[in-house]
């Protein structure tokens, strides 16, 4: 029993904590975190597992800042480190001491990615009815980008050749590292919540990166960060990497672009395309006001042929009168005629024939014939009166003023009336007489 070594207890661990160390200078060790627990110093203290298998590990504040992804529960990483003992308060434990940590190959990161999409998903957060509808013509768009590189460059440079007039607010974001999320997220808070008179609010804003890894593309797959653009109230649009790269945000976001240059170009329309969208506009509204006119040149050539029949109804209509009236007043003509022959014989018959009652007889038929006549002239005269009176109301109502009043109008040039479509074809000013006055007409050249 002399030959076993002998120590105390602080050599034994001191021993055991040097061999650690000697034997286990840096390594590299694949496994799943367990609780993940960031204490009020800032250290962060964990385990890493495999099967029931455990080894705890901490990784102090000033590593834990350097790092360049976000430790998860659950997650396969690369933790990279130094071994170590440590025996204080009771217990001798022994421990990884972190410095570095990467994803574990793409399988890591896409079940990682895979499982928030399915949480995320299953809370609403990637539904299309609760996006937003994108501008037509924005006035401001926001870019959220690398402030250097070829992005930005690619956007603005886009934006200004299709839709000069918007304008373009860059915001310079870190489009890598396990804090670019955040940064993301201020500048979201920021443009919401401020605006000033030299500083229009975004109406549309567009977030941008070029291509990368899948760990390089980590930050726009943080729920913090898809939770704040699904509550933007700004219309946005996701063009992160290349056009296979997807990312959570493109799932959130009101609209993915394959490319930044193509977010550009969905963005605004095209002014060439405005421009002859235009023109086509004015084309057809030219169409229309010649059509109209010709509509109104028809109306107008509608008109003339009706007072040109009306014309000639009056005219037969005062013929008929005159002939009419001719021939009642031969017919009276040759009564009295008649009458005055008939009133000689009587005459001559009354010198021959001289008894009293003879005379007084004779005096009665001539007055009975007498007021026949006057009667059968009167009625005559009354006729002819009413005919006469119907032929005049037909004459008002046929006349100028009564046809203006009934929407009729009269086309004069230099106070001679148009009569034909080529007469006004030919003349540029015209007037047109309406029933409560005159309208000067300048023909579109």
């Amino acid at each position: 029993m002399n030959n076993i070594p002998e120590y105390t207890v602080s050599q034994l661990n001191r021993s055991i904590k040097d061999l650690l160390e000697e034997n286990y200078s840096y390594l590299k060790l694949v496994g799943e975190t367990g609780s993940v627990t960031i204490a009020n110093s800032g250290h962060v203290y964990f385990s890493i597992k495999e099967n029931d298998e455990v080894i705890s590990c901490i990784c102090w504040k000033g590593s834990y800042e350097n790092l360049q992804i976000k430790i998860e529960e659950g997650t396969e990483y690369n933790f990279y480190g130094r071994i170590t003992s440590y025996s204080k308060f009771g217990r001798s434990v022994y421990q990884l001491i972190i410095d570095q940590i990467e994803y574990s190959g793409t399988g890591s990161i896409l079940k990682l990615i895979e499982d928030r999409k399915k949480q995320l998903s299953s809370m609403g957060f990637f539904d299309d009815n609760k996006k937003n509808k994108l501008p037509k013509y924005p006035k401001s768009i926001g870019v959220l980008t690398s402030a250097s590189g070829s992005v930005i460059h690619d956007i603005i440079h886009r934006i200004s050749e299709r839709f000069p007039i918007t304008q373009i607010q860059v915001y310079p974001i870190s489009v890598q590292g396990k804090n670019s999320h955040i940064e993301i997220i201020d500048f979201l808070d920021s443009i919401e919540n401020h605006e000033t008179k030299d500083i229009l609010k975004p109406d549309l804003i567009i977030f941008a990166r070029g291509g990368g890894s899948l760990e390089e593309l980590m930050p726009f797959n943080e729920p913090d960060l898809v939770k704040r653009v699904f509550d933007l109230k700004i219309p946005n649009i996701s063009a992160i990497g290349h056009e296979t790269d997807y990312t959570l945000l493109d799932y959130v976001s009101d609209l993915r672009a394959p490319t930044p240059t193509a977010a550009a170009e969905i963005a605004v329309p095209d002014k060439n395309y405005l421009f002859n969208h235009l023109q086509d506009l004015q084309e057809k509204l030219n169409y229309s006001v010649q059509q109209r006119f010709i509509v109104i040149e028809q109306l107008l050539l509608k008109f003339k042929n009706s007072v040109n029949y009306f014309s000639n109804k009056i005219k037969d209509v005062e013929s008929k009168l005159s002939k009419i009236n001719n021939e009642n007043l031969e017919t009276i003509c040759n009564k009295f005629y008649n009458k005055s022959n008939l009133f000689n014989d009587i005459f001559i018959r009354l010198q021959e024939s001289s008894p009293k009652q003879k005379i007084s007889e004779i005096q009665n038929k001539i007055k009975y014939i007498d007021n026949n006549n006057k009667t059968s002239v009167l009625n005559k005269f009354k006729i002819l009166t009413q005919k006469l009176f119907l032929l005049n109301k037909i004459l008002n109502t046929s006349s100028i003023e009564k046809n203006l009043k009934k929407g009729y109008a009269i086309l004069r040039s230099e106070n001679n009336i148009i009569k034909s479509v080529q007469s006004l074809k030919k003349i540029n000013f015209f007037d047109v007489t309406l029933k409560d006055g005159v309208i000067n007409i300048k023909k579109k050249l």
